[in-house]
């Protein structure tokens, strides 16, 4: 729960000497540290907010690949004005000369955490994040997508790690260091570090043999050389997070990259489906099985052809409408309309077995009018 805001924060005067870039921001605390960078929060003087300032690693703060990636990240996200996208407020240099940006201070949970309290059977979570309001995260991240690849942009690495779901119920999208933006060469260093399996990126479960730091979420496109990467990539990440969401369980799994690759290249696609959890509010439905078989083809081609058409599928499944991918049998169509059931199945045999004796009636009475 945040602060509450005061007058004494709202109405204290501007000093004469405003403090600008670096020097406006004070009493940093940690926040976290990732493999790459460091988030700090901190308290911007002049607005008298706490806003989260980003920076590399000193390892990598001399090396013109990270130093891009960092820089890109900051960029897209700021020229990405969706309602889940975090709001970036500057992009400076520090009073020793390293490049750091500032955005919005967060407050919820990762998807990534999520589904791994889901995954331990932890009660409380289960309860607090019901399958279909998952999805219903999953349509604003695709929502998103949909919108940032109408600018050109692909993400390339959405997993579950880089989803947040806000205390009120907000969603984000995190982490476009590794974006694609449309007039992008197929031999950026960006993409060299990705296709080599040394960019680390990581898993979810990986009590369960897997090796963090490996590509659970790669396409099988980014897990080859071609370079050749579009916004289907986006949906087969998305499809990876759908199955994932539906099973309880992790997609891929590996020791090293060279297998995870192999499998990513090679194996057959996973239907959610086969594996059913125990839970009868999480069932998978034909429907949701169809659309996640359709988002992870190995062919791009074999996809949606746009994010849009995928969220707009995600939708109907959640309000019981038919779906692009999925031909529902004619018995189920009779037996619903849209959520409804129109006949429950014991009406269906009573009235089944009302025609079969009204069958049996006619001709015993054909039979007995015959003999007489």
């Amino acid at each position: 729960m945040s602060e509450n805001i005061t007058l004494t924060d709202t109405d204290k005067d501007l000093p004469k000497h405003v403090k600008n870039g670096f020097m406006r921001y004070r009493d940093f605390q940690p926040l976290t540290q990732g493999g790459e960078a460091i988030l700090r929060t901190c308290v911007d003087e002049n607005l008298g907010r706490t806003v989260v300032m980003k920076t590399l690693q000193p390892q990598f703060q001399n090396l013109p690949t990270y130093q891009k990636r960092f820089l890109r990240e900051a960029r897209v996200t700021a020229q990405i004005p969706h309602p889940a996208t975090i709001p970036v407020y500057e992009l400076s240099r520090d009073a020793d000369g390293n490049p750091y940006f500032t955005m919005k201070k967060l407050g919820g949970r990762d998807l990534c955490d999520i589904l791994d309290r889901i995954a331990e059977g932890d009660q409380k979570t289960l309860n607090d994040f019901a399958r279909d309001s998952l999805i219903n995260v999953l349509i604003h991240v695709g929502q998103c997508l949909a919108f940032s690849h109408a600018k050109g942009v692909v993400h390339r690495d959405m997993k579950p790690a880089n989803i947040m779901i806000g205390d009120y119920g907000e969603v984000m999208v995190l982490d476009w260091g590794l974006a694609k933006v449309w007039d992008l060469e197929d031999d950026d260093e960006v993409d060299r570090l990705i296709r080599s399996g040394q960019q680390r990126i990581s898993g979810r479960l990986t009590g369960k043999g897997d090796v963090q730091g490996t590509p659970f979420y790669m396409s099988p496109e980014q897990a080859t050389e071609t370079g050749d990467v579009d916004e289907r990539t986006d949906i087969y990440n998305m499809g990876i997070i759908l199955f994932e969401v539906l099973t309880g369980e992790s997609y891929m799994s590996g020791r090293n990259f060279k297998e995870i690759q192999r499998k990513i290249l090679e194996d057959p696609v996973r239907e959610p489906i086969s594996i059913q959890p125990k839970q009868k509010d999480r069932r998978v439905t034909p429907e949701l099985n169809a659309i996640c078989i359709k988002a992870l083809q190995k062919n791009p081609k074999d996809r949606y052809a746009s994010m849009s058409l995928m969220v707009e599928d995600l939708r109907n499944a959640l309000l019981g409408k038919p779906v692009s991918v999925y031909q529902e049998p004619v018995i189920s169509r009779l037996l619903k309309t849209r959520d409804k059931k129109v006949f429950s199945m014991a009406s269906l045999l009573w009235m089944t077995l009302g025609i079969l004796l009204s069958v049996f009636f006619q001709l015993a009475w054909w039979l007995i009018s015959r003999i007489g």
